[in-house]
């Protein structure tokens, strides 16, 4: 299926509201806090954000409207994912929904959404990568790679090997996910794969925001994979 706004490659940051207030205490940050960090972003070339929320439908709709209002303002071109809420999808006019082996559907999310919308499926196994295959998704989420505190309930790990054998046999995009931090990125962008979703990864101590430092090492991946195509 056809879109007019295609999913992008590179780093793909995922906005956690319940990591960034315990880690970042992000409901206190002033507004050109929250400005600074999305022009990084449009700077280091980002052109997929996802906002997720775990928090009370009252608590992620703030959340998911606070920061949609703020990359529609400092990003020209970026592709805005909601995960889950496929309300606050249709009613902030997002660019798309990421759900779950559990959440909606992906029928029914295409019908709500049509063809213009992104949507994008957490797999963890070969059984459900072969099962999105026959979907309208448009990526699909791989992991969890490595150990990760941003999302307890965690699947078994899938590590490198089983990332570059899921790329193998996904005709869709395949996005890496879990406890992703810099130092992993060119080994994972050697692997192939379409994008990496990063939460906790993208900061360094202090607070520091990692982004530019990230784009490049995936690069640098994607790179070495086009120099030596038989990996």
């Amino acid at each position: 299926m056809t879109h007019s706004i295609p999913f992008s490659s590179g780093i793909y940051p995922i906005l956690d509201a319940v990591w960034l207030q315990q880690h970042m205490q992000e409901e206190n940050w002033p507004m050109d806090e929250r400005v600074r960090l999305v022009r990084d972003m449009e700077i280091a070339g980002i052109r997929s954000v996802q906002l997720r929320c775990k928090n009370s439908p009252e608590q992620c709709a703030a959340f998911c409207e606070r920061w949609l209002g703020i990359l529609r303002a400092e990003m020209e071109d970026c592709r805005i994912i909601i995960n889950d809420h496929i309300h606050l999808t249709l009613s902030l006019k997002a660019d798309g929904v990421h759900v779950g082996q559990g959440d909606t559907t992906i029928t029914e999310c295409r019908a709500l959404l049509g063809p213009d919308h992104i949507i994008g499926l957490s797999t963890h196994n070969r059984v459900e990568i072969e099962d999105a295959q026959a979907t309208t998704v448009d990526y699909i989420g791989f992991g969890p790679l490595f150990k990760t505190n941003s999302k307890p309930d965690t699947q078994p790990l899938c590590g490198l090997e089983g990332l570059q054998t899921a790329v193998g046999y996904s005709q869709k995009p395949v996005v890496a996910i879990g406890g992703v931090q810099p130092e992993n990125l060119f080994d994972i962008a050697c692997r192939g794969v379409h994008a990496v979703a990063m939460i906790s990864g993208l900061w360094g101590t202090g607070g520091r925001f990692l982004v530019g430092h990230c784009v490049r090492e995936f690069d640098r991946g994607q790179k070495y994979r086009s120099a030596n195509p038989t990996l």
